[in-house]
């Protein structure tokens, strides 16, 4: 692999370039002829396909585009390039399998398969979400009680003892240490003192990273996120983030959330970008794992139409050809609290699990309001669990009976539900007697649909 130095000297050596041209003139012109010379077409009937050779195509595609655009650096406005062999080499030293986690919390993360039957490991957590402090550690108490939960990521602190958390200032450290505390409290509390964390998300910067690397808050066994700039861009700030963790010895995660209709156009465009983003993460954040999250215009969440058949086809392409880790999001418009945010979880959940993915959730809302908790995370993993039964026609047809239940009327108009506390007893940590009930009907519901639920 190439060093820490040989890209810092890339950012600095590469072809200069102004944003607007690399976004125009490399990214948005490249992908739409690769799409064209594979002929890569998006199909509405196939949220979950079957077609291997267009997976093959993708992942092709995503190759070359990584290829020829590289990777632009927002900082210095010039080019990373990485040839052939280097991009391959990328592909043979990543790692398809992890060990998260410490003793008897620890996981194995592996890679998965296309319709692959073991069970999937299971992140829980309102990922991305802003949380506030006053039951910020209640909430993730909720999710670290749930024995199917093996990892966590949850949101962060926006606001700390009644100061915002501004980019750049002391607040972001202080933030992220808080954070790291109420979560290894409520591990603690959850009996669960070793489970492994994907945090630091209180913090945009490098600022609040910095802070946690020590045992006491993000542990050599834990993760935090560094993000592909929209699209296929970084910066220094990043680029700090992804070397000092990795001399620290902890596990660096690749968060790519593309925009379907961004510069890399449709979610055939955005499926061939996802898979670049991913090559490049490997060489420039020495990535262990991979986050899929595509974004829709509209609605935002990973459970629309458009957005699932990228995570499906995505899935399938990277399982194919890669031993890359990947979790796929499971980014709901509807809040818990709410009925229809269970349907979301279903169709979006086994999406993930039969193409490749291990799920990530729930983030209820889309990450705008703290309206989640333990229990719909609960449903989305039973799900998961039930999906490594289907192959992916079954899948397919099941998605879609799920997708018409809220789609688009129900993201057009989302039912947020109600925030942590009103879903929750905060004394006993347990959920209320109504949305357990809820909860209880959407089981049965996706019983009768045939998802053999336990």
């Amino acid at each position: 692999m190439l060093s820490f130095y040989d890209i810092l000297r890339r950012t600095e050596e590469g072809k200069y370039m102004e944003e607007k041209e690399f976004d125009l003139k490399v990214i948005a012109k490249t992908t739409r002829r690769l799409v064209k010379e594979y002929d890569i077409r998006f199909n509405r009937e196939e949220v979950v396909t079957s077609d291997i050779s267009l997976a093959d195509d993708i992942f092709k595609a995503g190759f070359e585009l990584a290829l020829e655009s590289g990777i632009y650096c927002v900082s210095t406005r010039r080019v990373i390039k990485f040839t052939e062999e280097e991009l391959k080499e990328g592909l043979r030293t990543a790692p398809g399998e992890l060990i998260v986690g410490e003793g008897r919390d620890a996981r194995i993360l592996y890679a998965r398969k296309i319709e692959d039957q073991r069970p999937p490991i299971i992140m829980g957590g309102q990922a991305g979400a802003p949380i506030p402090e006053e039951f910020y550690y209640h909430m993730a108490l909720s999710y670290m009680q749930e024995p199917l939960i093996d990892t966590i990521n949850h949101g962060g602190l926006h606001k700390i003892k009644g100061v915002e958390v501004r980019t750049g200032s002391p607040a972001e450290a202080l933030a992220t240490i808080l954070e790291l505390r109420y979560l290894r409290e409520a591990a603690k509390a959850a009996g669960r003192p070793g489970i492994h964390l994907l945090a630091a998300e209180s913090s945009n910067t490098c600022i609040g990273d910095l802070a946690v690397q020590n045992p006491d808050g993000l542990r050599k066994t834990d993760a935090h996120l560094i993000a592909i700039l929209n699209d296929l861009k970084t910066d220094y700030d990043r680029l700090t983030k992804a070397f000092t963790f990795k001399i620290y010895g902890g596990f660096n995660v690749a968060l790519v959330d593309p925009v379907v209709g961004g510069f890399l156009g449709g979610p055939e465009g955005v499926a061939v970008g996802f898979i670049a983003s991913y090559l490049l993460s490997r060489l420039i954040y020495y990535s262990d794992y991979y986050i899929i999250h595509p974004i829709h215009p509209k609605y935002v969440s990973t459970s629309s139409l458009e957005t699932m058949w990228v995570l499906n086809i995505v899935g399938q392409a990277m399982a194919r050809h890669t031993n890359f880790i990947l979790m796929g999001d499971v980014w709901t418009s509807n809040g818990a609290g709410s009925y229809e945010v269970f349907y979301e979880i279903i169709a979006n959940t086994i999406t993930n699990v039969v193409t490749g993915s291990h799920p990530l959730g729930v983030s209820a809302t889309n990450g705008k309001y703290p309206n989640a908790s333990g229990l719909e995370t609960r449903f989305m993993a039973e799900v998961a669990h039930a999906a490594v039964k289907f192959k992916r026609s079954d899948a397919n047809e099941i998605v879609k009976t799920f997708l018409k239940k809220y789609y688009p009327d129900r993201m057009e108009k989302p039912n947020y539900g109600k925030p942590f506390p009103e879903l929750y007893d905060i004394e006993t940590i347990q959920p209320r007697k109504w949305w357990l009930e809820l909860y209880n009907k959407a089981k049965k519901e996706a019983i009768d649909h045939g998802i053999p639920l336990e």
